[in-house]
């Protein structure tokens, strides 16, 4: 996999900036949508597949030029080939690689692609550069090489295991492989290294944040450059003769880890060291205004003030914040996004804000596609909303100086990027530059008749080189105000000093520049750390620049320094802006293969089995399989178990339980069919009795998510039922009955959650489901349920919330369905199967905090590291009772406890404390007025 890093860092410098859960199953979890249908052709090259849609197609033939050109690259460096065939999917846009059924979540906007390995499946979307492109696609077949050698050196190892290795090697050999670091990257080093905090290597073993992608980068950079590139394809060729990593990383390079470690640290103090001098921190040299903050934008009050907006994502999900630029007011939030359809995504790594007379402009994805908004800061509402058909993304709105215009780059769903200027009066669209190149931040010129943007249309455009250029809108004619292999972005027109104020890394990190419409720029500052954004601040002679420092992102303030003008640059007269072309679409035998349609074919991906046995009452045995195909847009899972009581064969044949279902994800309305047989003595949990049945039928379901927050889910089952209940004194009717059913439930789910590793720390959470049963036989309804579910997290810090949770229940018929409200995920401290009824409430309460992050132990044989740690204190109470029946009982718990995150989405929680009753000790069971300790693993609500 790999990710943005200037965005991933967002996340290390807030140390634990919640995500969003996006499970596809169980009650809850946010929705993946197919907003549309893709018409996927196949493209067979020697080795790679690629599979793409019409509108890539060009795409689609630079994807298998440079993947077959990659893997010859990397079966010399590995010295092995891949057996299978490998599988690219391609998509035209990161909104339409959200859209993937290979993946069961939604992938961020930070991450640029994966590698499946179940399937050694390779998807990624095109975002506009060429160069992003190539490195992320030969970065994710640097996984398929690894998982190819190492299930090749799992089936010849004697033990048929190899060692773990740890992510920093996976993903940074795959950085380094790839082409190396980029400047982003290198400053994330460098950051470190100066401030000696530089993990060892066996601290990185252990690291699973992303901060590995560019230590892990640098680290092999290191590791080639001294002992050689060719050391990798050793390391893996004989993996399978170590036990552990550490003993293969020594046998491969003659270092133990710690011996390895010392090296790289003194290789980057020489690098970095030295470059110290004539540089000023930017805490030192700025004032910080904003902490956790992106994209900065000012804009001047009526009374004369001055006010910054920027993106910050300090509350786990990104919002708008404004604040005065001098003085003690706290920050206020304008917008809050990530919680509705028509805020889905801000793009805080990627997107500018502009303001203009109090109107805030700035995109947004709604639905399948980016939205221009325009947002009254005053009055805090909606005043305009549109969308393009033919774009999928829109990237940094600017105002035109009359505002009536606003610029933008756009992608189109070929993929291909642009600059557009929208003209607000009548509507209309305009396109300003049409080529293959990804140009990006336009900035309007005074007069309105010129718009100055970041381009990758430069000589080593092709390897990420991007440079400023001026066109006019007029003719359309382009001019460069920038040259060199290196990036300039991010240009802001500085009214008052008749300049274009720009971010370069010329010089290897990121400082602040200024050019004027002739070309001739200037360094603005000489500075440590990162600028990025720079924003002029009308009528002040300060700037306005988004920092990284301390190892995250904050907005600053910087003078205007006239001593840091001692270096002129100006455009060199032999530049090839332009020049270069997509070179892959020269390959003649990529040019001579004719795309197929892509055909459905089904194969494996888990087959699994168990057996248990009861003593006195049995022996059950049973196997599960799952078959998809290849897009993960089809999926067919059958199971058969059978029971036995010790008789026959004629015993195992009546007690055989067998299901087959089909679920079709390929359009936005999810279904499937399946069919069943089921037999045997089975306890309900409810009523706590043993009933036996035997019954088959077939079953439906359907899944329609309104937005990536809502759905609604139905499901119905046809059966013939033969059942017999004994002499339960529950059933309103015959004990026996055999008779065909129909049954038919509806749910309505809302998730806008976020989660920790612990559990939901921010959102809502909420569930109504309706379901009746019909014996249609009898003429009776056997049963109706209602459920409601309502789940809310308030946040008390950055890691602690308040979750609070109403829960409640209702069932009547012939044969009501009961529910248990005790239990460690109902009403803490009572036994699961103790409280139940056809009627129940529960409400639920809990502050969790955090106690640590992780912990780091030393022992004799090696560091072991703790997973973080979660303290809570909850109070809970419920009541159940049968219709006929009412319990006057409401029970009730309090205590304390402790979570720990084991595997993403599960934690072992263990809680403390005490029973009680709100209707008197004398209403209350003796067996629960005792204190209580309970250990739970699973999910947290």
């Amino acid at each position: 996999m790999r990710r943005l890093m200037t965005w991933c860092l967002v996340v290390v410098g807030v140390g634990a900036a919640p995500a969003a859960a996006h499970a596809q199953f169980g009650s809850f979890g946010q929705n993946k949508i197919q907003y549309r249908v893709f018409d996927w052709h196949v493209l067979a090259g020697e080795h790679v597949d690629v599979y793409f849609y019409p509108a890539e197609a060009a795409i689609a033939r630079v994807a298998l030029s440079y993947a077959e050109e990659s893997y010859a690259n990397l079966s010399r460096r590995f010295n092995h080939d891949v057996r299978e065939r490998i599988p690219l999917i391609v998509y035209a846009s990161h909104s339409h690689f959200e859209q993937t059924n290979i993946l069961p979540f939604v992938p961020p906007e930070g991450v640029l692609g994966v590698t499946e390995f179940m399937k050694r499946r390779v998807a990624l979307p095109f975002r506009g550069s060429y160069a992003e492109f190539r490195h992320t696609l030969r970065h994710e077949l640097v996984h398929v090489f690894h998982l190819s050698i190492v299930s090749q050196q799992a089936h010849i190892s004697p033990t048929g295991r190899v060692p773990a290795l740890p992510l920093w090697w996976t993903e940074g050999v795959a950085e380094y492989f790839s082409g190396g670091q980029e400047s982003r990257d290198d400053m994330i080093v460098r950051a470190l290294a100066l401030a000696g905090r530089m993990p060892s290597i066996e601290q990185l073993n252990a690291t699973y944040s992303s901060v590995v992608y560019p230590l892990g980068g640098d680290l092999h950079r290191f590791l080639g450059e001294t002992y050689g590139d060719w050391r990798v394809a050793l390391l893996y060729s004989t993996l399978g003769k170590f036990a552990s990593f550490d003993e293969a990383l020594y046998a491969t390079y003659g270092r133990t880890p710690s011996q390895l470690t010392r090296e790289w640290h003194y290789n980057l103090r020489q690098r970095f060291f030295p470059e110290v001098v004539g540089r000023r921190p930017l805490t030192v040299a700025a004032r910080l205004v904003a902490d956790l903050a992106l994209k900065p934008v000012a804009t001047q009050r009526p009374d004369g003030g001055i006010d910054i907006l920027y993106l910050s994502p300090r509350s786990g999900y990104t919002d708008i914040y404004r604040q005065p630029l001098d003085g003690a007011d706290r920050p206020t939030v304008v917008l809050r996004g990530e919680r509705t359809p028509e805020l889905e995504s801000l793009h805080a790594a990627s997107s500018r804000i502009d303001v203009r007379e109090g109107i805030l402009i700035f995109a947004t994805k709604y639905h399948d596609r980016d939205a221009l908004v325009f947002w009254d800061l005053e009055h805090g509402k909606l005043v305009g909303r549109y969308q393009f058909d033919e774009l999928v993304s829109i990237v940094s709105p600017s105002w035109s100086p009359d505002g009536k215009r606003v610029a933008f780059s756009g992608l189109t769903d070929s993929g291909v990027s642009g600059l557009y200027v929208f003209a607000i009066d009548d509507g209309t669209l305009n396109r300003v530059t049409s080529d293959p190149y990804e140009d990006l931040d336009p900035v309007w010129l005074p007069g309105g008749d010129a718009l100055v943007f970041s381009s990758d249309r430069t000589e080593g455009g092709e390897y990420g080189a991007r440079n400023l250029y001026r066109v006019s809108l007029g003719d359309g004619s382009i001019t460069p105000l920038t040259s060199g292999r290196w990036i300039d972005e991010s240009p802001r027109w500085d009214a008052d000093a008749a300049r274009i104020l720009f971010a370069s890394d010329r010089d290897g990190t990121f400082n602040l520049y200024s050019v004027d419409t002739l070309g001739l720029a200037r360094r603005e500052t000489l500075l440590d750390g990162g600028v990025f954004d720079p924003v002029p601040i009308p009528g002040d002679d300060r700037i306005l620049v988004g920092g990284f420092e301390n190892f995250s992102w904050a907005v600053f303030t910087l003078l205007r320094d006239s001593t840091a003008h001692a270096e002129t640059f100006a455009v060199a007269p032999e530049s090839e802006f332009g020049k270069w072309e997509w070179r892959e679409l020269a390959d003649d035998r990529v040019a001579q293969i004719q795309a197929s349609p892509y055909r459905r074919r089904f194969s494996l991906d888990v087959a699994a089995g168990g057996s248990d046995v009861g003593p006195g009452w049995g022996a059950a045995q049973g196997a599960q399989i799952l078959f998809t195909d290849l897009l993960g847009d089809h999926a067919v899972a059958a199971s058969v178990s059978m029971y036995s009581r010790g008789g026959g064969i004629d015993d195992v044949l009546s007690n055989l339980n067998g299901n087959v279902f089909y679920l079709n994800q390929k359009h936005r309305l999810n279904w499937g069919v399946g069919g069943f047989r089921l037999s045997g003595i089975f306890f309900e949990q409810g009523f706590r009795r043993v009933y036996e049945e035997t019954t088959g039928g077939v079953y439906g379901m359907l899944r329609y998510p309104f937005s990536r927050f809502m759905r609604i889910e139905g499901q119905t089952r046809f059966e013939f039922s033969n059942r017999d209940d004994g002499d339960s004194q529950i059933i309103r009717g015959d004990p026996q009955r055999r008779g065909f059913l129909v049954s038919n439930y509806l749910s309505l789910v809302g998730d806008n959650a976020l989660s920790l590793s612990t559990g939901p720390i921010d959102g809502t959470r909420w569930n109504v489901t309706a379901g009746v049963v019909g014996d249609l036989s009898h003429a009776v309804f056997e049963n109706w349920i209602g459920t409601a579910d309502l789940r809310k997290y308030i946040r008390t810090s950055q890691q602690g919330a308040v979750a609070l949770r109403a829960y409640a229940y209702a069932s009547e018929g012939t044969r009501p369905r009961a529910v248990q409200i005790g239990g460690s995920w109902m009403l803490r401290g009572y036994p699961r199967f103790g409280l139940d009824g056809t009627r129940a409430w529960l409400l639920n309460s809990e502050w969790r905090f955090p106690v640590t992050h992780f912990v780091t132990v030393g022992f004799p044989f090696g560091a072991v590291r703790f997973p973080q740690v979660q303290g809570a204190v909850f109070g809970d109470v419920g009541q159940a009772w049968y219709g006929n029946a009412y319990d006057p009982r409401i029970l009730g718990s309090a205590g304390a406890g402790f979570r720990v995150p084991l595997i993403p989405g599960f934690v072992l929680r263990m809680d403390v404390g005490h029973r009680f009753s709100l209707r008197g000790a004398e209403a209350t069971d003796t067996p629960y007025s005792r204190r209580f300790v309970d250990l739970f693993f699973g999910y947290n609500y």
